[in-house]
């Protein structure tokens, strides 16, 4: 995913955490709105910028009276407990607004004909989560709420994508060289802006036919085409053969991590890299339906939207996990979010512009997916790579979920260009790829077959590569097993002054070589786990036994909290919390926690007139949300901003 340079919602990453990095976090803000105490984010805050430090806690963490003291309860209305807190911001608004209708059961005629009767019209049906997306008129928001069939409403949002790495930054060439791998036999779904199928890096070395064995759009009137060139450069990252850069007059050749892996191309943004969830829901259905057609086995995702509301909720994280439960291996990306202030010098590092943590962008935010955060390379060397500045970190908003699970190279990556598509009309001056840069010649031309871009939308198919090397050595994985193997086998990492933080490296960065040899099985759901501070300011990671298993982690081999995030992460080793901690039937997440009915949703509460998301807030008129803000009116997008696009030194 790329970085913001202006407010518009086509070319922006969202600032979507409310803290504050090197300023320091809005603790004080968020704690008059009812969320938990200052105390706790001024805790929490100081130990994810190092001052404090991670640690293993004993079984009973911390209650929940510490995580919610000074919350303020409130009685809440239909909307109040059923709406993101978009949507709520509507309810007395004017014009109508793109809704996603999450139902008990299914949507029946009879119930569709009480939608209708509200002024609502239904323009694309997910039966994948039991929903439908509708326009609705804002003042019958409440109403509709108020129907006893419907769950939940969540704003149809609109997704950004979210944009050097090389090969032998992860091992995929050792994976190739000294095992024979290639991704052969593995399909991996785009789900993007397209893919330009004719490009002869992603045809067949032996029969020159396209690896892109199929492709479809949801595009209103358009065809698979790629007219962004963010869906091209994704798929290159994965399954390019460097054709168009091998042979005696190159010096260079830009190979992809799984070079004969297939491809199914499945578009849902449009030439400016944007979408709706919706649409993208509806992709997810067409991929689920064809997965045994076309051996889908990988699904990348390098797109994302501001989290609305939990994981729990929101359409497109279940989604997502409907995906990976169904056997595919769904791999996010972080979001381009990292940086709490924009830079005033795009393609430098931003010291000074604060970090942005509780940055992740939804599906990243859900615990069953593998989201990916973006490395950079310094001088060659990889022991010097360190974090893109712009990619998101964890934990994610609202749920406190750990992420990213993995750091992969993201930053100034060249692959496949699209001529004449959008990025390159846009940001030729920037991003083209001189011909000098791989060949024997003298022209000052630029290339026509390559493009650099940077973020974590090129770190996520690096991922999603390796996933599909690992299915070609041993078809029978599991997504679960594959996340397990890779987070254990990914290297340890910490800043340049040794200061480890998994909020921002997660698990480590990606060493394909290791996730091949890793022989570990997950036999529990490889869920991400929680996390929480403690009054002395120590943040701890947090699962519940009756999912990680009485002595394991995700299942057999395993045990040791150390052999996931690494020694320096001073973890412990032992994994285990009792029932009653975070996860507890009692504890933090409960009915009346912080999602809970009468809590932070709450009328008063955080989602209240005048507190975070209330008017000149936050998310106020004129922010983030407002008229002409980062997202726009409905946005999931691409994340296609300037500072991430023109990626950094």
């Amino acid at each position: 995913m790329e970085t913001r340079t202006n407010k518009s919602s086509k070319c922006s990453t969202p600032s979507t955490a409310p803290f504050r990095g090197s300023e320091g976090y809005r603790a004080a803000e968020l704690a008059a709105a009812g969320h938990c105490s200052e105390a706790f984010y001024s805790r929490m805050g100081a130990v994810l910028r190092g001052a404090l430090t991670w640690r293993l806690a004993p079984a009973v963490i911390l209650a929940a009276s510490l995580l919610l003291g000074g919350a303020r309860i409130a009685r809440a209305d239909a909307l109040t407990n059923k709406a993101d807190r978009a949507i709520a911001a509507q309810a007395n608004g004017h014009g109508r607004v793109s809704v996603i209708v999450t139902v008990e059961g299914n949507l029946t005629a009879a119930r569709e004909h009480q939608l209708q009767a509200l002024g609502c019209d239904v323009y694309r049906h997910l039966p994948l989560v039991h929903a439908a997306a509708v326009q609705v008129p804002a003042k019958n928001l409440r109403t509709l709420a108020s129907l006893s069939f419907v769950r939940h409403l969540a704003l149809d949002a609109t997704l950004k994508k979210c944009d050097e790495f090389t090969v032998e930054h992860t091992g995929a060439d050792i994976a190739f060289k000294e095992m024979g791998l290639t991704g052969k036999g593995v399909t991996v779904a785009v789900l993007d802006s397209g893919i330009h199928a004719s490009n002869d890096d992603l045809a067949d070395a032996n029969t020159g036919r396209s690896r892109v064995i199929a492709k479809t759009s949801f595009i209103t009137g358009e065809n698979a085409n790629d007219r962004c060139g963010h869906g091209t450069h994704v798929a290159g990252i994965i399954a390019g053969n460097g054709a168009n850069s091998t042979g005696p007059q190159f010096f260079r050749t830009f190979y992809g991590i799984a070079r004969e892996a297939n491809l199914v191309n499945v578009r849902v943004l449009d030439e400016k890299g944007q979408s709706q969830v919706s649409t993208v829901i509806a992709g997810l259905q067409w991929i689920l339906a064809n997965k045994d057609r076309y051996n889908i086995r990988v699904l990348n995702f390098s797109l994302g939207h501001l989290p609305l509301e939990s994981y729990t909720v929101d359409p497109l994280c279940q989604a997502m996990e409907a995906a990976w439960k169904a056997g595919i291996v769904v791999v996010c990306a972080a979001g381009n979010a990292g940086r709490y202030n924009d830079t005033a010098t795009p393609g430098l590092s931003n010291e000074g512009y604060g970090t942005a943590y509780f940055s992740i962008l939804s599906p990243g935010n859900d615990p069953y997916v593998i989201t990916v955060g973006a490395m950079k390379t310094v001088d060659g060397v990889r022991s010097h790579d360190t974090i893109a500045t712009y990619s998101s970190r964890g934990p994610s908003f609202g749920d406190f979920i750990l992420k990213p699970d993995i750091v992969a190279p993201g930053n100034r990556v060249i692959s496949l260009a699209v001529h004449n598509a959008y990025l390159e009309q846009t940001y030729a001056a920037t991003n083209s790829v001189p011909l000098s840069a791989y060949s024997y010649t003298k022209s000052a031309k630029d290339s026509k077959a390559y493009f650099t871009l940077s973020g974590t939308s090129m770190a996520t198919p690096v991922v999603s590569g390796a996933v599909a090397l690992m299915l070609q050595k041993d078809p029978t994985l599991t997504p679960d097993t594959v996340k397990a193997r890779l987070m254990i086998s990914a290297d340890k990492w910490a800043f340049p002054n040794g200061q480890p933080d998994p909020a921002t490296f997660g698990a480590g960065y990606l060493n394909i070589p290791a996730a091949l040899a890793s022989t570990v099985v997950a036999t529990q759901p490889a869920r991400s786990p929680k996390v929480t501070a403690d009054a002395q300011g120590n943040v701890t990671i947090v699962m519940d036994n009756a999912i990680w298993g009485e002595r394991a982690i995700w299942g057999t081999g395993i045990t040791n909290l150390n052999a996931i995030w690494g020694e320096r992460a001073i973890w412990g080793t032992n994994a285990i919390w009792g029932v009653n901690a975070i996860w507890g039937e009692n504890a933090i997440w409960g009915e009346n926690a912080i999602w809970g009915e009468n809590a932070i949703w709450g009328e008063n509460a955080i989602w209240g007139e005048n507190a975070i998301w209330g008017e000149n807030a936050i998310w106020g008129e004129n922010a983030i949300w407002g008229e002409n803000a980062i997202w726009g009116e409905n946005a999931v997008v691409a994340d296609l901003c300037q500072t991430a696009i023109a990626g950094e030194k």
